[in-house]
């Protein structure tokens, strides 16, 4: 593999562990589960920014799989430095460095002849960070993005860059009023209300500028709620109480399994529980994403890519409970103030994706969940999370 190490500055992209990348006991990842055999690129060359993400890091491995050779962009802002068992895969080329560097992306581009370009770089955190860092967010991400637009537009009329995929969110959908909210809601909804929201949905606008004015083919993809392995405590995350649980992070799953692992009776929810969310099997957005990016049906048009299923976080947190501590102990818990952007829903409408490529998310929550409670177990007796 190729791998350049490049100064970096302050700010990039989202760094958390994926699937194939549990920490180990020397620091590294990529016990649970060994990288594609290599063989032959057949594919397309394709630039992901965010290499080490979460998401991304279900996904990269499904495009080696599918034989297309990767470079990835990260710069570990958010977690440190991380390894995932991909790294070492002949097909797959690491470059340390910011997202929002515009001449590390262009050399990058027009030096492998990247055809497609993943934008999945993004400041990103649990809900705390969207009060703690609202600016930041805002100007961070807007600068990512436009570093990622400016360098496909000249590589598209160069003549080989065939399209950006967007990875936008479904806080798109932060204030809609209807329900399951269809990706032409979004003509009608108001806009979102925290910054990372609106500045997710500022991507997209990034992507129909880029179009009318240049003709750069795009794809806008929203994952909902993804749930899987890799999730851990940030640099910039606040220790905050939880009942008699103190906690550094604010993101619903490893927070709940976190809390019902130390004991904590009854079990401390933000808000009045009732919050309806579509907790989605990563490994599940993954092939979405790359269905998305390959399938040529999906050009110039946006996706919503979840489960059908939703499960209040009441619902969650009782089948968190009974994998945990068995069927027998009864489900008790309290209810603590929320913060300000908790959406009370957010229920998509997983039709067109279904019908125009596809793409079906099908893994139970359950069986997600026997993924990740271990994974979270082990983090927590390692002290990661």
């Amino acid at each position: 593999r190729q791998v350049t190490q490049l100064s970096i500055s302050v700010c990039g992209a989202p760094t958390f562990a994926g699937p194939l990348n549990a920490m180990t006991s020397n620091g590294t990842n990529g016990d649970r589960s060994r990288s594609p055999v290599p063989r032959k690129s057949t594919g397309k060359k394709i630039l992901v920014t965010g290499s080490h993400g979460f998401i991304t890091g279900y996904t990269i491995p499904v495009l080696l799989e599918q034989g297309h050779e990767v470079w990835g962009v990260d710069n570990f802002w958010k977690y440190g430095e991380l390894s995932k068992s991909f790294d070492t895969h002949p097909r797959f080329h690491f470059v340390k460095g910011d997202a929002k560097d515009a001449a590390l992306l262009k050399k990058i581009v027009f030096d492998n002849k990247i055809e497609i370009f993943m934008a999945s770089a993004a400041i990103i955190g649990g809900i705390s960070m969207f009060h703690k860092l609202a600016y930041f967010l805002l100007a961070e991400n807007e600068r990512i993005t436009c570093a990622a637009f400016d360098v496909c537009v000249e590589a598209h009329q160069a003549g080989f860059l065939e399209k950006i995929v967007v990875i936008s969110s479904s806080m798109v959908y932060e204030c809609s009023e209807s329900f399951p909210s269809k990706e032409s809601d979004l003509k009608t909804c108001p806009p979102p209300q925290s910054t990372y929201g609106f500045q997710k949905l500022a991507c997209e606008y990034f992507a129909k500028g880029a179009w009318e004015q240049h003709k750069l083919p795009y794809t806008i993809i929203r994952p909902f709620n993804a749930v899987g392995i890799g999730e851990q405590r940030a640099s910039t995350d606040s220790e905050v109480m939880s009942g008699n649980v103190k906690l550094a992070m604010s993101h619903v799953v490893p927070d709940l399994v976190q809390k019902i692992l130390k004991g904590q009776k009854p079990l401390h929810i933000l808000g009045s529980g009732e919050q309806r969310r579509h907790y989605t099997y990563a490994g599940d957005l993954a092939r979405g994403i790359v269905k998305c990016m390959m399938d040529p049906r999906s050009r110039n048009e946006d996706f919503n890519i979840s489960t059908p299923v939703g499960h209040t976080v009441i619902e969650l947190a009782e089948v968190i409970w009974k994998k945990v501590l068995g069927p027998d102990v009864p489900f008790e818990y309290t209810s603590d103030t929320p913060f300000e952007y908790d959406v009370q829903m957010r229920v998509p409408c997983v039709d067109k994706a279904k019908d125009v490529l596809g793409i079906e998310c099908t893994t139970p929550l359950e069986t997600a969940l026997d993924e990740v409670i271990p994974w979270i177990k082990e983090q927590v007796a390692k002290g990661t999370i």
